[in-house]
C-alpha cells in the first residue's frame, strides 16, 4: 500500500466520522452551558478550591473548542469543498481536541456533583448526553485506527502475517463461504460495534480486536463508560433514594 494512501483519506470516506466528532462537540457544548448555569445559580454554595478548579476547566474547554472550530472551519471544510484528500494528521488533531473536550466535561460534571446539589433527573439527562458523546467520539476512533490497519500486518512468533483491525462477522462469513476478501465496514458497522461495546464493556459477540492499538483503545472506551455508569448514574440513583 503506498505511503500516501495511508496518510490521506478520501473526503467521502471520512465525512461521516468527522460529522460524528462535530455531533459530540455540540453535545459537549450543551453540557458545558448547563454546567455554567449550575455555577451561576449556585455560586454561593461553592468551595474555594472547587471554584478555582471549575474556572480552570472552563478556560481549558474554551481553548479546546476554539482550536477545534479553527481546524474544522479553516482546514477541513476547504479541503472538503474542493474535493481534496484529507490528511490523517488533521483528523487525528480534530479527534484529540473533541476527546479532550469530552474528558473536560466529564471531570466538570463530577466536580459539579460534589459542589452542588443536583437533582437526580438532571444527572440522568447529563449521563445520557455523555453516553451519546462518548459513542460518537469512539465511532471516530475505531474507524480511524481500523481503516489503515486493514492494509497492514504484524508478524507472529513464526513470522507469519496476521491481519490487524476489527474482525467483523461479515468478513468471517465472506472468507469461509465465498473465499473472497472484499467486504469493508461502513459507518453503520462501526456505530453498531461502538454502541454494543459501550453497553457490554467489551467487544460484541462475533467481533474480535486484532492488534494492541485497538485493544488499548477499547480499554480507554471501557473506562469512560465505567465513569458514566458507575459514578454519575449511581449518584443519580442514590439521590433518588
Amino acid at each position: 500500500m503506498p505511503q500516501a494512501s495511508r496518510d490521506l483519506v478520501a473526503p467521502e470516506i471520512c465525512r461521516p466520522y468527522l460529522l460524528a466528532l462535530v455531533g459530540s462537540v455540540l453535545i459537549d457544548l450543551l453540557l458545558r452551558l448547563q454546567i455554567v448555569y449550575y455555577y451561576v445559580v449556585e455560586h454561593y454554595k461553592a468551595r474555594i478550591y472547587l471554584s478555582i478548579l471549575g474556572g480552570l476547566l472552563q478556560i481549558f474547554y474554551a481553548v479546546l473548542l476554539l482550536l477545534f472550530l479553527y481546524l474544522l472551519l479553516f482546514r477541513w471544510l476547504p479541503d472538503l469543498r474542493q474535493g481534496r484528500l484529507i490528511q490523517r494528521r488533521l483528523m487525528r488533531s480534530l479527534g484529540l481536541l473533541a476527546s479532550l473536550q469530552l474528558v473536560t466535561n466529564m471531570i466538570s460534571v463530577n466536580v459539579t456533583i460534589y459542589r452542588l446539589h443536583i437533582e437526580s433527573y438532571e444527572l440522568l439527562i447529563e449521563s445520557f448526553a455523555l453516553y451519546i458523546a462518548i459513542n460518537l467520539v469512539f465511532v471516530f476512533w475505531y474507524w480511524y485506527w481500523d481503516y489503515p490497519l486493514r492494509n497492514l500486518s504484524i508478524n507472529d512468533s513464526k513470522n507469519r502475517l496476521i491481519p490487524q483491525g476489527i474482525l467483523f462477522p461479515e468478513e468471517q462469513m465472506e472468507v469461509h463461504l465465498l473465499k473472497t476478501d472484499f467486504w469493508l465496514p461502513g459507518p453503520t458497522d462501526y456505530l453498531y460495534f461502538t454502541i454494543l461495546s459501550s453497553n457490554c464493556f467489551g467487544s460484541p459477540e462475533g467481533h474480535m480486536l486484532i492488534g494492541n492499538r485497538l485493544k488499548k483503545l477499547q480499554i480507554i472506551h471501557t473506562l469512560f463508560m465505567i465513569f458514566v455508569f458507575i459514578i454519575i448514574v449511581a449518584r443519580a440513583i442514590n439521590t433518588i433514594n
